[in-house]
């Protein structure tokens, strides 16, 4: 009877997963952001405001956010990439200037004349760059056309960004409902057990995913205010999304030393500019590894940091981004029933020999 029944929910499962399909990734997206925000609703309706109401009042608040940044923050960020625009193509057309120093400093260290390389490359860089780039303009040629071409696609995608709070506002109306529904299937005589695993899992989540967010926004923040100090331009926007890609851990720090240094040299050229670019990182890790994450996340995720890069790289490999985003979630989730698991083993007559 137990198979019986199994089978009959994995076969309605699968059934719903398949009817769902054009839309189940827009669900699950919306399901984890109503995940995230039920707490801050429920915080609402804790001092008697109808939860409608904190729905409306919390999406309300986005609304006024977003516009806030696009009026104050795109202006000043299309100035500043217009004026480091205007800065590459000297630099690109002056590449002995800044390079010499360089060069200089490599001869004197090795002892051989690296003249001709430097020859080579600035006779050789704006060949190439001009050799390439009819295909650049080619290739975006063909992404126009293939956007007018599959235009269907991106109506689809875009009424699926358009349908995503609506999915949001009614799981949340709605969410203590599904979750009491969800756990009245479980058997009566499992519930202690599932729920005592539901709540450890929960708890994880919790650490990972809204410690995770608290450290992103303190690293923007530090990164954003490091740059300034050292004086590169699109400070702000690269250390907000430097902070932002953090939550795929190492990423955004990759992605922001890799812009920061790059926006340093077309600045500055190649001087300590450079190295502060580093240095800033560089502090930002140590605070994040040594104060932050400790502090924030503590250690309830209960993951070895070297677990940590092995579900990177396999999720990285299995779904790429999206796999690194929601890597540490899953092996989270998987570490408690693996536990769980163990437990069972270790009392089960197969372990004890009885």
């Amino acid at each position: 009877m137990r198979l019986a029944w199994g089978a009959a929910f994995a076969v309605v499962g699968l059934g719903l997963l398949w009817v769902l399909r054009p839309v189940l990734a827009v669900l699950a997206a919306s399901a984890a952001i109503a995940y995230l925000l039920d707490p801050l609703v429920d915080w609402f309706e804790a001092r008697g405001m109808a939860r409608e109401t904190g729905i409306v009042a919390i999406f309300g608040g986005a609304v006024l956010a977003v516009a806030l940044t696009v009026l104050l923050f795109v202006p000043a960020v299309g100035h500043q990439v217009e004026v480091v625009g205007a800065r590459i193509g000297p630099v690109v057309g002056d590449l002995d200037r800044w390079l010499g120093p360089a060069v200089a400093r490599v001869e004197d260290w090795t002892g051989r004349d690296l003249g001709s390389v430097t020859a080579d490359l600035k006779t050789e860089l704006p060949r190439r760059v001009a050799a390439a780039w009819p295909a650049v303009q080619e290739r975006a040629l063909a992404v126009l056309r293939g956007l007018f071409t599959q235009g269907l696609g991106v109506i689809s995608a875009l009424l699926n960004v358009a349908l995503t709070p609506i999915f949001v506002f009614y799981l949340l109306r709605d969410w203590d409902r599904l979750v009491a529904g969800i756990a009245d299937l479980v058997p009566p005589r499992h519930r202690p057990r599932v729920g005592r695993v539901a709540r450890e899992v929960d708890q994880r989540l919790n650490a990972f995913v809204r410690g995770q967010i608290t450290v992103c926004l303190a690293l923007a923040a530090i990164y954003s205010v490091g740059l300034l100090v050292v004086g590169i331009d699109l400070a702000v926007p690269v250390g907000t999304l430097a902070g932002a890609l953090f939550i795929v851990p190492y990423l955004g720090t990759a992605v922001g030393v890799v812009l920061g240094t790059v926006l340093a040299l077309v600045k500055f050229g190649l001087s300590w500019k450079v190295v502060g670019v580093w240095l800033v990182f560089g502090g930002a890790q140590l605070v994040e590894g040594y104060v932050l994450t400790p502090r924030i996340v503590g250690d309830k995720v209960g993951l070895h940091p070297l677990v940590v890069m092995i579900a990177l790289i396999v999720g990285g490999s299995l779904m790429g981004i999206w796999g690194m985003l929601i890597a540490i979630p899953v092996t989270a989730v998987l570490s408690v029933l693996a536990g769980e698991w163990l437990a069972m083993y270790r009392a089960s007559r197969a372990y004890r020999g009885g």
